[in-house]
C-alpha cells in the first residue's frame, strides 16, 4: 500500500473513525470501546514506540507492552474528548469529572498554566463554568506536527475551533502575544471581566524565546518563562491547573494549585517539580516524551 495512504487511514482511525463513536455511546460504554482499541499495537505505532524509547531514559516501566497499551488509551480518549465536548453539555463535566468545582480562591484575572499531561478539554469547560473567559495561546496548526496526514492537519483545525467555543475567546498565537495578553489582563472594559490567559508550560523554548535555567530530573535544562512572565508584567497570580485520567474507571480529576506571585522567585522550579512528579507517576499520560531532550541543554 502507497505510504501516503497509509498516513491517511492510520489518521482516520486514530483521530476520527474510533474516538468519535463516543459521541454516540453513554460515556461508560464509549470507555470500554476505547480501552477494546487501545489494545491493538499499529494505533499511533511510531507515536507510541517513539515515546517508549524517551520515556524509559527519565522514568521506571516495568511492563513495557502495558505501558503502550496505556499511553494509546489516553491517546484515545484525549481525541475522543474533543467529540464528546462537542455533543455535550456541562452535565457530563458534573457527571464524570471530580471535584470540577473545587476551585481555591483567586482574582477574577489570572494567568494558568497546564501541562501536556492527560486530556485537557474538561479543564477549560470547568474554567468556563467558574465564569471566567479563556484567551489560550497556541501554535497555529499545521501539518507537520500532526504527523504530516492531511487528515491530521483538519482534525487539528478542527479542535482549534472547539477550543475557541468552549473558551469563549479567540486562539492567541505566540507572536505577539505577551503585549495582547498584558493589555487585556489590565483592561477596565467590561468584556474583559474575569479574563484568564492559559497555555502549556511544557513547551521547548525556542532559539528566542525567555526561558531559565532549571532542573529536570536531576539534570540541568531550559525552561520557558513567557507566561510567567506575562503574570508578571500584568501583576496578576498564577494558577495551575490539571486534570488527571483514572484508566480504570475513564474519570477525570481536576486538580488546581492555590494561586501564586508571578514575581516568586521559586515558582518556576516548583511548577516544573509538580510537571515532574505527575509525569513519573503517571508516564503513560504524558504527550511529549519524544521531545524531551529539547529541553536538555
Amino acid at each position: 500500500m502507497n505510504a501516503r495512504l497509509r498516513l491517511e487511514i492510520h489518521a482516520l482511525l486514530e483521530l476520527y473513525l474510533i474516538p468519535s463513536l463516543c459521541a454516540l455511546m453513554p460515556w461508560w460504554l464509549g470507555f470500554r470501546w476505547l480501552r477494546f482499541c487501545s489494545r491493538f499495537r499499529r494505533l499511533f505505532g511510531a507515536e507510541w514506540q517513539a515515546a517508549l524509547v524517551q520515556a524509559r531514559q527519565f522514568v521506571q516501566i516495568d511492563d513495557e507492552a502495558l505501558w503502550a497499551r496505556q499511553f494509546r488509551l489516553c491517546r484515545l480518549v484525549d481525541h475522543a474528548d474533543m467529540y464528546i465536548s462537542m455533543t455535550r453539555s456541562n452535565r457530563w463535566l458534573k457527571t464524570y469529572v471530580d471535584d470540577w468545582n473545587q476551585w481555591p480562591d483567586v482574582p477574577e484575572k489570572a494567568v494558568g498554566l497546564t501541562f501536556h499531561w492527560c486530556p485537557g478539554i474538561w479543564a477549560t469547560r470547568a474554567l468556563r463554568q467558574r465564569g471566567a473567559t479563556v484567551g489560550a495561546i497556541s501554535a497555529a496548526p499545521n501539518r507537520v506536527a500532526m504527523g504530516g496526514a492531511l487528515l491530521g492537519y483538519w482534525y487539528a483545525r478542527l479542535r482549534v475551533r472547539e477550543a475557541e467555543r468552549i473558551s469563549g475567546h479567540p486562539m492567541m498565537l505566540p507572536e505577539g502575544a505577551v503585549r495582547r495578553s498584558v493589555r487585556m489582563l489590565g483592561s477596565d472594559a467590561p468584556e474583559q471581566v474575569g479574563f484568564w490567559v492559559c497555555g502549556f508550560l511544557d513547551v521547548p523554548p525556542g532559539p528566542r524565546d525567555p526561558s531559565e535555567p532549571i532542573e529536570i530530573f536531576g539534570r540541568q535544562g531550559q525552561f520557558p518563562t513567557g507566561l510567567i512572565g506575562i503574570a508578571r508584567l500584568a501583576k496578576v497570580p498564577v494558577v495551575l491547573i490539571t486534570c488527571g485520567l483514572d484508566l480504570r474507571t475513564g474519570r477525570r480529576r481536576l486538580q488546581v494549585w492555590e494561586p501564586r506571585a508571578g514575581d516568586d522567585p521559586k515558582l518556576l522550579q516548583d511548577m516544573v517539580d509538580v510537571w515532574r512528579s505527575l509525569i513519573s507517576e503517571h508516564s503513560w499520560g504524558y504527550f511529549l516524551w519524544l521531545v524531551m531532550p529539547a529541553w536538555m541543554r
